[in-house]
């Protein structure tokens, strides 16, 4: 199963009050403190750095910014107990774009699309591989809502990782304050030994320079997931 991950809206009460542009602004310098993704497109000039954990993935990336419309990423995926291919290595580099942005006076909600393509080692053997996905999002300063879906294929594969998450903020945080979020979700890899959509909750902590992820799945086995701003 995949863990995903998003960003949160942080901003003061005054920000809040200014109306939209306020509000983008500071999601932009804050909520958008991606990854692939807090989210798969970060603030101009952005770097960063991920690592990501559960039972049956690993994925580690560096995505960089040049603009908040658009991010270059390379990586390298591992996925275990799929069908047929036993496992997938992948070592991917791809762009993703912001589709669609709105910003509404305490909320925020956006679109985005990415394509790639790298080198997959699975059971069949070494293969160039593809993908493409999207994610589209919402969220206020209390709830947070996403739809992520990623399609992997290669000539004789096919794996599509479908996230849907729901989070709930316990108390509204400031820019300069550590926002922690509880969020729940639902995880399904397609043709794996299982793939029924497995439930996940986790404690989600971050700042403008970093994002910590930890909790468990359906089955007690545990997720985490780290970024870090540079």
């Amino acid at each position: 199963m995949i863990l995903t991950h998003f960003g949160s809206l942080c901003f003061r009460p005054a920000a809040a009050r200014s109306g939209a542009a306020g509000l983008a602004l500071l999601a932009l310098a804050v909520g958008s403190a991606d990854p692939a993704q807090a989210r798969p497109v970060s603030y101009a000039q952005g770097h960063m750095l991920m690592a990501d954990h559960s039972a049956e993935l690993d994925h580690w990336s560096y995505t960089y910014s040049p603009s908040f419309r658009w991010s270059g990423s390379a990586g390298f995926l591992r996925l275990d107990d799929l069908v047929g291919t036993d496992q997938l290595e992948l070592s991917y580099v791809r762009g993703s774009r912001l589709l669609k942005r709105w910003n509404l006076p305490a909320a925020q909600a956006n679109v985005f699309g990415w394509v790639g393509a790298g080198s997959a080692r699975t059971f069949y053997g070494r293969d160039l591989a593809r993908h493409v996905g999207f994610q589209a999002d919402y969220e206020t300063r209390r709830i947070y809502t996403a739809v992520i879906s990623e399609l992997h294929e290669g000539p004789d594969w096919s794996h599509r990782m479908d996230t849907v998450s729901l989070g709930w903020a316990p108390y509204l945080h400031d820019i300069d304050r550590m926002a922690t979020w509880v969020v729940a979700k639902g995880m399904r890899t397609s043709n794996a030994v299982d793939e029924s959509f497995n439930p996940a909750l986790v404690l989600r902590f971050f700042t403008v320079r970093w994002w910590l992820e930890v909790g468990a799945d359906g089955d007690g086995k545990p997720l985490a997931n780290l970024m870090i701003n540079l």
